[in-house]
This record gives C-alpha cells, structure tokens and sequence, in this order.
C-alpha cells in the first residue's frame, strides 16, 4: 500500500473516531461529568483521534526522511518546520498531545470540566489537520 493511501486510511479512521465521539458525547457537560461510562468512552475515543494524528505525522515524517526524532515533540516540531502542517496547527497538535499524555498517562488528576470543554471546542482542529496533510501530500 502507498503511502498516500496509508494516510487516507488513518485520515478515515480518525473521522470514524470524531463521528462516534459525536454520537457518544451529551449535549449538557453535567451529564458527561456524571456518566462515568460516557466519560471513559468519550476520553478513550479522543485519545484514539489523538494517536491517529501523531502516527500521519511520524509516518510522514519517515517517508520523506525528513528528520530523526527522538520524541514525539520533535515529530510535530518537524512536520512544521518541513511545512506539513502550519505553526498554529502544530501549537495546536503539542496541545492535542499533551491532553492525551494527562488522559493516558493520568498526570494530576484529569479534570472532566476542562475534558468536556476540550471535546465540544477543540474538534475543529481535526479537520484542519486533516485539509493540510491532503494538501502536503497533494505538493508531493
């Protein structure tokens, strides 16, 4: 499988992910804080979104042997200075990152009112995402 195709697949499953996360996510954040089964559904599936981003950046990064990370800071630092994705996007990719890392890695108590407001908000990044690696890819 090409790579281009490889990076669609993870782009499709990442929208997968978004559209359940969608359909699993309450309206009301008093609801989510209060339905622990939602809440790990919801914070599992993000982390899922997450790890899909981060692996099309290492993947790209790879292919186009456009550095040797030795983190995954690095990968995102990278694929912005190498121009896959832009400087806002990739601030906003490190914060994606460093969610993920508290969600996984339970650093501090997770705070579910910062959790809901990341999950109604922040999911236009996603897409963004999604529109610049198309048209890196469309470049090379």
């Amino acid at each position: 499988m090409e790579l281009k195709d490889r990076i669609l697949l993870k782009l499709s499953r990442m929208n997968t992910y978004l559209d359940e996360l969608e359909e699993l996510l309450p309206q009301d954040e008093e609801d989510f804080i209060h339905d622990l089964k939602t809440k790990r559904a919801c914070q599992k599936t993000i982390e899922a979104v997450i790890e899909e981003v981060l692996d099309i950046l290492s993947m790209l990064v790879s292919y186009f042997k456009l550095g040797l990370p030795e983190s995954e800071d690095d990968i995102v630092r990278i694929a912005e200075k190498k121009g896959i994705i832009s400087s806002e996007l990739a601030a906003k990719v490190k914060s994606m990152k460093g969610f993920r890392n508290i969600l996984v890695h339970k650093y501090g108590e997770i705070d579910d009112e910062e959790t809901y407001i990341f999950l109604t908000h922040e999911l236009k990044d996603f897409a963004a995402f999604e529109k610049e690696v198309k048209q890196y890819l469309k470049k090379k």
